[in-house]
Order: structure tokens, then C-alpha cells, then sequence
């Protein structure tokens, strides 16, 4: 009965009545809920997650070419990557408590997997995909745009963790006399959806490490956690 009524206010938040349920039910089945449930014979989201993640891009461009008619090309790009990122999307997926909904196994659950940014991520992406199916582009534009509303008008678009590399290398450049090198320590999840642990080092040593579900993503909160290090 209580997830009842909080999917109730869920449909109110996002501010759209599916005329298929099933693809709305859909979005809350994480991978670890059906290794546990494996008699239920659900389906996961990941399929979800995978259109909802192209839809969401084109959305954005589309709303960053309509908004920013003066601006290059190379700045859009850098701008719709700062918000179609694995921290902006979490917060997103906060915003209207998404994480309260997701089925998940019971170790994801004790893991804290409800407040794992990676993890609400997905699921906004998967059901940003379900309001694709359910409605067409339309649907899932109109949620993109009054969601990430305060993202687009320039909460998301100033300084952003993708400044961090640049200040990084600036840093170290002056201190050590050299660039700092990224590595990759670790890869892993379907090709679509791969998650990459990075680590960052000048003259040898690591300064910082960080996981996401981009390689540039990764790169920043790695270069990030480096700069936080060295102004120790």
C-alpha cells in the first residue's frame, strides 16, 4: 500500500498519465531485483536505459540550439555534456524521488543503492525511454525541459566539474613542470553502458581516483579530487 501511494505521487510529479502502464513498470526493475526474483520472469531496464539515454541527448541539443542561437558548435558540445551526465541526472532523479521506487535486490538495497547517483541516473535515462514508447518524443521532450529547466538556464551551464581537468594541468604545470596522465584502472557493464574507473598521476603518483559511466566524467572527478589533494 505505501509503494502505492508514493507512485501516485510520483505520477504527479512527473506530470504525465501512461496509457501503457507496463512501460512505467518497467523503469523501476533494476538487474539485482530480478537475480532475486528470477520467478517473476521480469525484464530489467537496461533496455530503457539505452533509448532513454539517446532521447535525452537529442533533447538537449535541441533545447541548447533553441536557447543559444549565437553559440558554436564546440560549446554546445561542451554544454550539453555538462548536463547529460551521470551528477546531473542524479540530481534530476532526486528531485522527483525516483530512487524511492526502484525495485532492487537486497544487497543493492543495504548498499545504499537508492542514493547511488549511477543508479538513479540509469533509471531517469530508462524512464525518460518508457515516456518515448508511451508518448513519442514529445512526451519525454516536454519532461526534459521543465526537469531540467534550472539546469539549462545556467545552474548547470557555469562552472561544472568539467573545469576541473584544465585547473588540474594549469596546477600541476606550475608546481611539477608536467601534464598529469589518466588512466583507465577498470571497465566494466554491456558496451552501452560500461562503467570506468579512472585514476589521475603526476610524475608517478596518484593524486586522485574516480568511477563513472563516462570516460570524460570519470577524467573531472578524478582531476577533481587531484586539485582538492594538492590544496591540502
Amino acid at each position: 500500500m505505501e509503494r502505492e501511494k508514493v507512485l501516485e505521487k510520483f505520477k504527479e510529479a512527473i506530470g504525465y498519465v501512461f496509457k501503457d502502464s507496463s512501460f512505467l513498470d518497467n523503469v523501476f526493475i533494476h538487474r539485482s531485483y530480478i537475480n532475486e526474483n528470477a520467478e517473476q520472469g521480469l525484464v530489467s531496464n537496461e533496455r530503457l536505459e539505452f533509448l532513454g539515454d539517446s532521447v535525452l541527448s537529442l533533447a538537449i541539443s535541441s533545447l541548447l540550439y533553441k536557447d543559444h542561437p549565437l553559440v558554436e558548435e564546440g560549446t554546445l558540445t561542451q554544454m550539453r555534456s555538462r548536463l547529460v551526465n551521470r551528477l546531473a541526472l542524479a540530481k534530476v532523479a532526486k528531485k522527483i524521488k525516483l530512487g524511492e521506487l526502484i525495485l532492487l535486490g537486497k544487497g543493492e538495497r543495504l548498499g545504499g543503492g537508492e542514493e547511488n547517483p549511477a543508479l538513479l541516473s540509469n533509471t531517469l535515462e530508462a524512464l525518460i525511454g518508457a515516456l518515448y514508447l508511451d508518448g513519442g518524443f514529445q512526451a519525454a521532450y516536454v519532461f526534459i525541459e521543465e526537469n531540467f529547466s534550472e539546469l539549462l538556464k545556467g545552474g548547470g551551464l557555469v562552472e561544472s566539474h568539467f573545469d576541473f581537468k584544465p585547473r588540474l594541468q594549469e596546477i600541476t604545470q606550475r608546481t611539477f613542470k608536467e601534464a598529469p596522465v589518466y588512466q583507465v584502472l577498470d571497465s566494466k557493464g554491456p558496451e552501452h553502458k560500461k562503467i570506468f574507473t579512472i585514476e589521475v598521476l603526476v610524475q608517478g603518483r596518484v593524486l586522485g581516483s574516480a568511477t563513472a559511466s563516462r570516460k570524460k566524467d570519470a577524467e573531472q572527478l578524478a582531476a577533481k579530487e587531484a586539485i582538492e589533494f594538492l590544496q591540502k
